[in-house]
């Protein structure tokens, strides 16, 4: 009986860590969450328990930042004056992509309490895009340094 016990305790462990990885990868596939609007996701804090941040090319060439909880199903009113995003062009010289919030009357959204961010400039001439948000506030958690590298959006029908 002990052999028969040890047999099935070895066998169900090799199964266990043979498969590990792949379970661990599908488990990680299965919690990848899509961007609503085909941009680029940026997540803030620990998977699950976060917000999310999805960057969009708006077809008229402005940056759209759309502020979403953790699995990217509901939109996050925040109270930011702006989003600022630092940046260092090709030449070198450092400045700030500033997103401002805007106002939706459908959903009720104002300035200081909306999850929509629009850049004040366009930026389609200067992708890839690469900086850093210093620091968002979202609900009581700060975030500082995040780092933010947009190459337009994806190419999934969305627009």
């Amino acid at each position: 009986m002990k052999v028969i016990t040890y047999l099935f305790l070895t066998v169900s462990l090799l199964f266990f860590f043979s498969c590990g990885e792949e379970q661990q990868e599908e488990i990680h596939n299965a919690h990848n969450h899509p961007a609503p609007h085909g941009g680029q996701l940026v997540e803030l804090g620990e998977h699950g328990s976060g917000f999310n941040l999805e960057l969009v090319l708006h077809e008229q060439g402005f940056l759209q930042i759309y502020v979403f909880d953790a699995h990217v199903q509901n939109f996050v009113r925040i109270s930011a004056n702006s989003i600022d995003i630092e940046i260092t062009d090709q030449n070198g010289t450092a400045r700030i992509i500033t997103c401002e919030p805007i106002e939706d009357p459908i959903t009720g959204e104002t300035v200081g309490n909306t999850s929509l961010f629009t850049s004040t400039e366009r930026i389609n001439e200067i992708l890839p895009l690469q900086g850093v948000i210093n620091k968002i506030d979202i609900m009581e958690f700060p975030y500082e340094n995040v780092e933010i590298n947009f190459s337009g959006n994806e190419q999934t029908g969305h627009e």
